[in-house]
C-alpha cells in the first residue's frame, strides 16, 4: 500500500510550474491554490524530478480526498512497488 505520510526535509526539490504573481499580488495570493498534491519518488529515476506536483487544491480536505483516491489506485495497480509517496503539501507560497 502507498505510504500515507507527508515527506519532511527538502520537499520542494524539483517542484516546478508555480504561477508567478503579477501586480495584484494580494488578490492573486487569495485565489492561488494553497495545497499541492505531490508524488515523491524514493528512488532516483533518470529524467524525472524527485518531487512532482500532480494537482493543486484550495483546501486540505480536497487534497486529501484526491490523495486517497490516487493512493488506492496506485496501490492496486502496483501492489509490490513502494518506491513513491503520494502526499498533500502546503504550497510554499502560503507558508510564510
Amino acid at each position: 500500500m502507498v505510504r500515507d505520510e507527508i515527506p519532511h526535509g527538502e520537499t520542494t526539490v524539483g517542484v516546478k510550474d508555480f504561477h508567478e504573481v503579477g501586480p495584484n499580488a494580494a488578490g492573486a495570493a487569495e485565489r492561488s491554490p494553497m495545497w499541492l498534491l505531490i508524488i515523491v519518488l524514493l528512488n532516483i529515476v533518470p529524467g524525472l524530478d524527485k518531487v512532482m506536483v500532480l494537482n493543486t487544491f484550495a483546501t486540505s480536505e480536497e487534497c486529501q480526498s484526491e490523495r486517497n483516491r490516487i493512493g488506492f489506485e496506485m496501490a492496486a495497480a502496483y501492489p509490490y512497488n513502494r518506491d513513491f509517496v503520494i502526499a498533500c503539501q502546503l504550497n510554499p507560497k502560503h507558508s510564510s
